[in-house]
């Protein structure tokens, strides 16, 4: 039996090899072939009828929480179970292809899928863009393998789809990507635009700018490596932009165009503000001007650019922050250098703002519908929330810093294949997540009233 499995598993990764698609992970191996391993997932004691079983939805930290307040404000999962997961402890995954990890960002993403069908969900949304990129081909492979009859649901396919529905034949406009490092380095949005236009049938001249936008997501989720609410003067911990960054630079020639708040601690300098130095960003909205602006001008110098009639955001984060972005696309278009206007041409008076989320939501019940698994229950929604936390190690107390979390050494110094236990996955309370995060939760309108705070 070990022999005939070794060989199934070595055509397998042949034919991937041939085909172009990703071998197995050593954590898939586990969970398709040893009954032994915690990994194993038994398909076969999975109800024969599966529509009470739950919606499994997982994200690298609370942003994936847009996915489901979309999929709660479509009304037409009302009678459904939701089990959330968001990995905060590893969290942001888009960090972790820049420093060459991408087998171990491929390990989290295929644990937080058997996490939840540990808890028997029907259906899996992979509520992360970067999730997507990285471990949706993973999942697939997986459910399908495996012979469970389970879907996966990733949000990026849901972006392009929804931004490719909103355009007229023979329409010639750019459109914007704002996602994570991690999300635009795998080129997944630029493959998909490409395979579905293709399909579509699309006439038109597209241009599709993406900008990896480190920091942004990481500051809504309030990592101190990104954002710290406590200080008052540039910090030596800081890793995101700034003047003298190799590769996300704070251009001061744009500071009038970038319009950063400076009240109240929200940009960390030295200086004034009309003539700071230092600058470092210490808050959600000062990075979503930073990188709305850094978009612009990748799209000012691209060869006969094309005015930005759409922008998808490319993480579920970003929403958080859709109205100062909708507010600067505005601001941009007024602004006024002597007597021209340098990015008038650039951004469409209407600019369509595009969030994958509600293209899952429809897709989701489509799913549930097709296979004849939506919950006919009587009631309202309801949901069981989880987060993971860093484990304390008496022995290694350099993995975490003062306030529990890992430190970013210790995050992306490890290495897949690992059998060490260093996370705890916990209820949702408000011993694990701070009160920035919790009054942020509280603006989703109905994620709201089935949170435990």
């Amino acid at each position: 039996m070990h022999l005939k499995r070794s060989l199934i598993l070595t055509l397998w990764v042949l034919v991937a090899a041939c085909q172009g698609r990703p071998a197995h992970i050593p954590v898939m191996e586990a969970a398709l072939y040893d009954t032994s391993s915690v990994y194993y997932t038994d398909f076969s004691t999975y109800p024969q009828v599966r529509d009470q079983l739950p919606v499994g939805i997982f994200d690298s930290g609370t942003g994936g929480l847009t996915v489901m307040e979309a999929i709660l404000g479509s009304r037409l999962l009302d009678s459904e179970h939701y089990i959330y997961l968001g990995d905060q402890a590893n969290m942001p995954y888009g960090n972790y292809p820049a420093e060459g990890k991408t087998d171990f960002l491929r390990e989290l993403i295929f644990k937080d899928a058997l996490f939840l069908l540990g808890h028997r969900a029907k259906v899996l949304v992979v509520a992360c863009n970067t999730a997507t990129a990285y471990g949706l081909d993973d999942i697939n492979a997986y459910l399908e393998e495996s012979g469970s009859g389970i879907k996966a649901i990733g949000v990026i396919h849901a972006g392009v789809n929804a931004t490719l529905n909103r355009m007229t034949p023979g329409e010639e406009s750019a459109v914007g990507v704002l996602a994570t490092t991690g999300t635009v380095a795998s080129g997944g949005y630029e493959r998909t635009f490409e395979k579905l236009s293709r399909e579509k049938g699309c006439s038109g001249d597209l241009m599709v700018v993406s900008h990896g936008s480190m920091g942004f997501a990481e500051a809504v989720d309030g990592e101190r490596d990104y954002v710290d609410p406590l200080a008052t003067a540039p910090r030596g911990s800081y890793r995101g932009p700034s003047e003298d960054h190799s590769s996300h630079r704070i251009d001061l020639s744009l500071l009038p165009a970038y319009g950063f708040d400076f009240s109240m601690g929200r940009m960390l300098y030295e200086g004034t503000p009309e003539n700071p130095f230092r600058l470092q960003l210490n808050a959600p909205e000062n990075y979503a001007r930073y990188h709305l602006l850094s978009l612009i001008e990748k799209l000012r110098a691209s060869e006969d650019p094309k005015p930005l009639r759409y922008l998808v955001l490319g993480c579920t984060h970003y929403p958080y922050q859709i109205e100062t972005i909708r507010a600067m696309l505005q601001e941009l278009r007024h602004y006024r250098e002597g007597d021209r206007y340098p990015y008038r041409h650039l951004i469409a008076e209407n600019v369509d703002i595009i969030d994958p989320a509600f293209e899952t939501a429809q897709q989701l019940y489509y799913t549930l519908l097709n296979d004849q698994i939506l919950s006919h229950r009587l009631g309202t929604p309801s949901a069981d929330f989880y987060i993971s936390v860093p484990l304390r190690d008496p022995e290694h107390p350099e993995r975490v810093d003062s306030l529990g979390r890992f430190t970013y050494e210790y995050k992306y110094g490890r290495l897949p294949g690992s059998t060490e236990r260093d996370t705890d996955i916990v209820p949702f309370s408000r011993d694990n997540l701070d009160p920035q995060t919790i009054e942020r939760l509280q603006t989703l309108r109905y994620t709201r009233t089935l949170l435990p705070f």
